[in-house]
């Protein structure tokens, strides 16, 4: 996995932590449907090939 396919990856993660946090201090139905489109990107994205999910990692948060 290159560099910039592994910040590309890390950017899209952190995105979709920060809708979940947005629904879990907020949870309503327009929260809800932001978690939902933002996952279903996430796994289009890795569906067609357009981010790479790395086999393993390390998270330190």
């Amino acid at each position: 996995m290159s560099k910039a396919a592994r910040y590309e990856w890390r950017d899209q993660h952190a995105a979709l932590n920060e809708r979940m946090k947005g629904f879990q201090l907020n949870p309503s139905d327009e929260h809800m449907e932001a978690v939902l489109a933002e996952m279903r990107a996430y796994a289009e994205a890795a569906r067609n090939g357009n981010i790479d999910i790395p086999q393993s990692w390390t998270s330190y948060d």
